[in-house]
């Protein structure tokens, strides 16, 4: 899964509000409690400002988070790897991927989020790449909506908006994530997790 270049936005992170009321009457699965876990490392205030932004993001949707920093001792259902040193060579433009299909890790590239936006919006540019990636981990699939957050590239215009609020789901994406969720809690666990 690769996710292309992503550009600044300048909100401040305790601003930002969502909700879509496009996606109302989708399917919510009110039980859907995640936890995830990213080590914090030395940029924890502008990290902690991601995850709090991504954590809105997805409550606007049905989805409750828990994020664990540096005391996550049991894994969590989603491990958040940062990158700090990416080689040129590793998904040439990409931000982040994810392991859709095995349903767990992602890794961000988080040197190269730092390098493409102003140190101050690098948070809501990281909140939207986390949201992007966790959202391919719950559907289970690597896909791509025409619009929103789950588009493969964003263009001019989703900067922009993303300077007023972040970018929403459709409604095929929230149905998804919620049907992701619903088989992650009947799945049998693998043998030797």
């Amino acid at each position: 899964m690769r996710v292309t270049a992503i550009l600044a936005i300048s909100v401040a992170v305790t601003g930002c509000a969502w909700s879509d009321p496009s996606v109302s009457s989708a399917p919510r699965a009110s039980d859907a409690h995640l936890m995830i876990c990213m080590t914090l490392g030395a940029d924890i205030p502008r990290l902690t400002g991601a995850e709090k932004l991504a954590q809105k993001m997805l409550a606007g949707i049905g989805v409750e988070t828990e994020w664990r920093g540096n005391s996550c001792s049991k894994g969590g259902d989603i491990v958040i790897t940062l990158s700090y040193q990416t080689p040129a060579s590793k998904l040439p433009g990409a931000f982040a991927y994810s392991l859709a299909y095995e349903g767990r890790h992602i890794e961000v590239f988080w040197d190269r989020v730092l390098r493409k936006v102003p140190s101050a919006v690098a948070p809501i540019l990281l909140a939207h790449v986390l949201v992007h990636e966790i959202a391919h981990i719950l559907q289970g699939v690597s896909r791509h909506s025409e619009t929103g957050v789950m588009k493969a590239a964003w263009n001019p215009d989703d900067y922009f908006q993303m300077r007023r609020k972040p970018l929403e789901f459709t409604e095929d994406d929230v149905r998804l994530i919620h049907r992701g969720i619903a088989a992650r809690s009947v799945a049998v666990p693998s043998i030797g997790k």
